[in-house]
C-alpha cells in the first residue's frame, strides 16, 4: 500500500506539469493537399487566400506532403522565448517556418537526423515572438504508415516546453528501467528455480516495457536502436502483440485455467495462435493494410483481455489469491490502455493523469504481478508440501506410515553412530484386536486404532516419532532415551491406552496393549537388529498375560518363532 501511496503521490506532482499552460490562442488552416507549391509561394503569401479552416485531423491523414498555416489569434505577451509544440505524433514529418522569414525546423520522429538533445514523443520548433494575424507556415509530409493518432498543436514558453519534454524522458525511461529490472529478477528467479512461470513473467514485464518506451518515443533512441528506423512505426505493433501473447500464456498457468475452466483454456488456445499470425502479419502487411492490421489488433486484445479478465475471476473465486493480484494488476494495465487508446480514436488530447498514468500503471501492475506470482509460488510449495506430508502420514491414524516411521528410525541410527545420543524403539500392539472387529465391526475397530494413536501420541514428546507399522501394530522412535527412560515411557503408554473404554458407534470397548521395548546397546547393532529385540519383548509381554510392557535385554536375542496359529490367539 505504501508504494501504490507513492505512485499516486508522484502522479499528482506530475500532472501541474504537463497541464497545459495558457498557451497562445491560434487557428489551423490548410492549403489543399492537390494544389502545388514551392516554399518561396508559400512563404511570400501568395496563396493565403487559399487556405481553409481545418482541425489537426488534417495533420493526421496525410497521403502527400500538405501546407498549414498557424494564425495566432494574439500577440506573443511574455519576453520568454516561445515554440511551437507538438504532441501525439509519431510518423509525420513537420518543417515549421517562423512568420518572420527566420530559417525553418524540420522534424520527424523516425529519421535518423532527429536531434540527440530532444525528445521523439514531443517536437519542439523554436519561434519568434508570434504576432496577431502573422502567420507560421507548416509543411507536413507523411513519414510512414497511417495512424490513428491525432496530432496536437500549442503554442507555449520554450522554457516550459523542455521541462515537459524533460520529464517526459524521465518518465518513459524510468518505467522503462523499472519494468525491464523487474523481467531481469524474473529471469534470476527462474535460473535458479526453473519454473517457467517466471520465464513468462519476465516475458509478460519486459514487452510492456519496450511498448511503453516505443509509444513514448524514446524506444528509438535507445542504444543500438537506430537501425529499427524504417520499421520504428510497426514496433510498437510488435511489441504490443508479443505481450498480448506472452499475457494470455501467462494467465493461462497463472490461473491454471485448464483445471478449473478447460473450455475457456482451449479458447485461450486459438487466441494465442490468433496472436502469432498477427505478430506473423505486421512486418509483411504493406502500408496501406496497416489501419485494418491494427484494427484486427485491437479486437483480437479486446477478446483477450475479456478472456483474461473471466479467467482472473474465475480463479478467484476458485480461491486463488493469485489470480485476484493478476486480475487487479491486468484491470489497472488495460484500463489505463483502453483509455488512452480510445482519446486517440476520438481525437482528444490525452490528460495530464492518463497520459502519465499508463506508464505508471504499466509499473504497478508489474509489481502487483510479482505479488501475485509469489503467491502463487507459496501455494504451489504448500501444495507439494502437504502432498510430501500425506506421502508420509498414514490416512486412517493420523500416524506415519511404515516407511516414514523406518526412514525416521535409519536417522536416530546414524544420530547414534555421529553423537552416541542413544535410541529406544517401541514396538506396540493392541490386545485381541481381531476381536474388536469381529465383535463390534471393523468401523469400531479403525475408530479404536485412530483413538489409540491420540493417547499414545499424547504421552510422546516432541523429539519422539509415531508410526503405524501395520494393521494393529505401532513403532515408536524415541531418540535421546536409553533403556530405563523408554521402559517408563512405554509403561505411561500402556496405562493411558487402557486408562478408559473407547465410545464409538454407540458401543463402549475395553481396549489395551502390549509394548516391547528394545534400546540400542551397539554401534552394531541396525534398525532392523533393534525392531527384531523389541518385537521379541513384544511377544514375551504377550505371552505373560497382554496389557504390559516387557524390556528386551542387552545381549542378543533372536526373533520369535513363526508360529502361525500361536501367533493368531496372541492377537
Amino acid at each position: 500500500m505504501s508504494c501504490l501511496f507513492r505512485l499516486l503521490c508522484l502522479v499528482c506532482w506530475l500532472c501541474p506539469m504537463i497541464a497545459d499552460a495558457a498557451g497562445l490562442a491560434f487557428r489551423l488552416e490548410r492549403l489543399p493537399p492537390d494544389l502545388a507549391a514551392s516554399e518561396a509561394t508559400i512563404r511570400a503569401g501568395k496563396l493565403d487566400d487559399r487556405f481553409a479552416l481545418a482541425d489537426t485531423t488534417a495533420l493526421r491523414d496525410l497521403d502527400r506532403p500538405t501546407w498549414f498555416r498557424v494564425v495566432p489569434m494574439q500577440d506573443w505577451p511574455t519576453d520568454a522565448s516561445p515554440a511551437l509544440v507538438v504532441r501525439q505524433t509519431r510518423f509525420q514529418v513537420l518543417t515549421v517556418f517562423p512568420g518572420d522569414g527566420s530559417a525553418a525546423t524540420k522534424l520527424g520522429a523516425l529519421r535518423a537526423d532527429y536531434p540527440a538533445h530532444l525528445t521523439r514523443g514531443l517536437m519542439i520548433f523554436p519561434l519568434v515572438a508570434p504576432r496577431v494575424g502573422v502567420p507560421i507556415y507548416l509543411l507536413a509530409e507523411p513519414g510512414g504508415e497511417p495512424t490513428q493518432m491525432r496530432p496536437v498543436l500549442s503554442i507555449e514558453t520554450r522554457d516550459a516546453a523542455e521541462a515537459a519534454s524533460l520529464t517526459h524522458v524521465r518518465l518513459a525511461i524510468g518505467t522503462f528501467g523499472a519494468l525491464l529490472t523487474l523481467a531481469l529478477c524474473g529471469v534470476c528467479v527462474w535460473l535458479m528455480l526453473r519454473e517457467s512461470l517466471f520465464l513468462l513473467f519476465s516475458s509478460v514485464v519486459a514487452c510492456q516495457g519496450f511498448y511503453v518506451a516505443m509509444v513514448f518515443g524514446e524506444g528509438l533512441s535507445l542504444p543500438g536502436m537506430d537501425a529499427l528506423l524504417p520499421i520504428g512505426g510497426r514496433l510498437v505493433n510488435l511489441f504490443a502483440g508479443l505481450g498480448a501473447l506472452c499475457a494470455s500464456m501467462f494467465a493461462r498457468r497463472m490461473v491454471d485455467i485448464g483445471r478449473i475452466a478447460p473450455r475457456l483454456d482451449r479458447s485461450f488456445a486459438a487466441l494465442q495462435w490468433a496472436y502469432v499470425l498477427l505478430l506473423i502479419a505486421v512486418p509483411l502487411v504493406p502500408p496501406s493494410g496497416m489501419v485494418v492490421l491494427v484494427a484486427l489488433g485491437n479486437l483480437t486484445v479486446m477478446a483477450g483481455t475479456a478472456m483474461v479478465l473471466a479467467a482472473g475471476f474465475l480463479g478467484w473465486r476458485s480461491g486463488s489469491r493469485a489470480a485476484a493480484f493478476f486480475l487487479l494488476a491486468w484491470m489497472m494495465m488495460q484500463g489505463f490502455t483502453f483509455a488512452r487508446t480510445a482519446s486517440f480514436l476520438l481525437g482528444t488530447e490525452t490528460g495530464p493523469l492518463l497520459y502519465y498514468g499508463f506508464p505508471l500503471s504499466m509499473v504497478v501492475a508489474g509489481v502487483m504481478l510479482a505479488l501475485g506470482l509469489a503467491d502463487r509460488v507459496r501455494e504451489m510449495r504448500h501444495a507439494l508440501r502437504e502432498a510430501q506430508r500425506r506421502a508420509q502420514i498414514d490416512a486412517l491414524t493420523g500416524a506415519l506410515n511404515r516407511r516414514s516411521i523406518l526412514e525416521r528410525l535409519d536417522a536416530a541410527r546414524i544420530a547414534f553412530r555421529e553423537t552416541g545420543e542413544p535410541v529406544s524403539v517401541l514396538f506396540i500392539d493392541l490386545d485381541h484386536f481381531k476381536r474388536i472387529n469381529d465383535t463390534h465391526g471393523h468401523l469400531a475397530g479403525d475408530a479404536c486404532l485412530r483413538e489409540a494413536c491420540k493417547r499414545v501420541g499424547s504421552v510422546l514428546r516432541r523429539t519422539d516419532a509415531l508410526g503405524r507399522y501395520g494393521g494393529e501394530e505401532f513403532l515408536v522412535v524415541l531418540q535421546g532415551a536409553a533403556a530405563p527412560v523408554a521402559g517408563t515411557i512405554a509403561e505411561q503408554i500402556r496405562a493411558a491406552v487402557a486408562a478408559e473404554p473407547v465410545c464409538a458407534w454407540q458401543q463402549t470397548i475395553a481396549m489395551s496393549c502390549s509394548v516391547g521395548v528394545a534400546s540400542s546397546s551397539s554401534d552394531a547393532l541396525s534398525a532392523e537388529d533393534l525392531i527384531a529385540r523389541a518385537d521379541a519383548a513384544l511377544y514375551a509381554a504377550k505371552r505373560d498375560g497382554r496389557n504390559r510392557v516387557a524390556l528386551a535385554p542387552l545381549s542378543p536375542l533372536v526373533a520369535p518363532p513363526m508360529l502361525a496359529a500361536e501367533g493368531e490367539s496372541l492377537a
